[in-house]
Formats: structure tokens, C-alpha cells, sequence
């Protein structure tokens, strides 16, 4: 037994973080200090950039580029990313362009899998993970979603009436019983 027992190396000492939130990716280079040009990022979305600047509307810059090819043998995910290891902090100096490939491979079942975890999200994906995971339900997330869009609105308190009036819910104290009209 060593003198350092209670010391126990990590599992996890070295990676890479690829970033897939466009979002993320400029606020991480807008803190950093760094320009897309500086790291060889490309805008992938340089006509719509390049057709909202007269407008209103501000377009997001999307830096992160996936690629599959039909019928080609690996995935292609272009995006900034960083190494990282144990330690919780990194440099501004760390961040860079990574160009990765991941083969498809041949089990038509991982297909899916693979594709949807180097692939980017959306909300509609995130609300889905959390149900097929067991986070919430369908019957919660379909409370929360009524509850945000209707609750408090006109057409809550007209469906509300409506269904109270069919119901007979405000009313029935003032019905008289069979029994007690004799």
C-alpha cells in the first residue's frame, strides 16, 4: 500500500469539448476575445446573414457545420471546441476549429443514435429527450405547455364559463332537490 491511499487518479483525464449551440459558440467567442476568421471558423449561413442586414430582424450566425453524405461512410462535424481535462477553468487560448469524423458504421440500429448525438437540437428535441428519458411525463409537459399558452388568456376564461355552464358547477346550490320541493 502507498503512502497516498486516499489519492485515487481520474477516469476521465483528457477530451475534447465540441460546441453545437450556435448561441453558445458566440458568446464564447465574444467573451474570449477571438473572431471566427482568427480561429478558421466559416459562416454556413452567409446568404441569410447576408439578406437580413438590411431588415429588422437579426439573423444568428451559425458556425457549426454537419455533414452526412448519403451513402458515405463517416459523419463530418465542423464546430469550435476545446481540450479539456480535470481542471474546471480554461484559457481563451484553448479554443480552436475542430474538424471530426465518426464512422457511420454498419448496425442500422446505433445509425440513429450516432446521428442524433452529433447532430444540433431544438427545443422540440430537448422537450422529447426529457419525456422518452423518464424526466417528466407527456401528461406534465402537456400541463406546462397549456398553462403557458392559455392560462390567464381570454380563451381560458371563455372555455372555463363554458365548461362550468355544461357542467352546471355555478349554479347547482341554487337547484332545488327533488325531495324538498314537496
Amino acid at each position: 500500500m502507498t503512502a497516498n491511499w486516499w489519492v485515487r487518479e481520474s477516469r476521465f483525464e483528457k477530451g475534447i469539448i465540441i460546441y453545437k449551440d450556435d448561441e453558445i459558440i458566440q458568446k464564447l467567442m465574444d467573451s474570449a476575445g477571438v473572431t471566427p476568421e482568427g480561429l478558421g471558423l466559416q459562416l454556413m449561413n452567409e446568404k441569410e446573414v447576408k439578406a437580413a442586414e438590411g431588415g429588422r430582424k437579426e439573423v444568428l450566425k451559425k458556425y457549426f457545420d454537419f455533414q452526412s453524405v448519403k451513402g458515405g461512410l463517416d459523419y463530418t462535424i465542423t464546430s469550435l471546441g476545446h481540450e479539456v481535462g480535470v481542471k474546471t477553468e480554461y484559457d481563451a487560448s484553448t479554443l480552436r476549429k475542430y474538424v471530426i469524423k465518426i464512422r457511420k458504421g454498419r448496425d442500422s440500429i446505433m445509425k440513429p443514435r450516432v446521428r442524433r448525438g452529433v447532430s444540433q437540437h431544438d427545443l422540440f428535441d430537448l422537450m422529447h429527450d426529457a419525456v422518452r428519458l423518464g424526466i417528466i411525463t407527456q401528461a406534465e409537459l402537456i400541463g406546462q405547455i397549456i398553462g403557458k399558452t392559455i392560462g390567464g388568456s381570454t380563451m381560458e376564461d371563455v372555455t372555463s364559463k363554458y365548461l362550468d355552464a355544461l357542467i352546471g358547477a355555478r349554479n347547482s346550490k341554487n337547484v332545488a332537490l327533488e325531495a324538498d320541493r314537496q
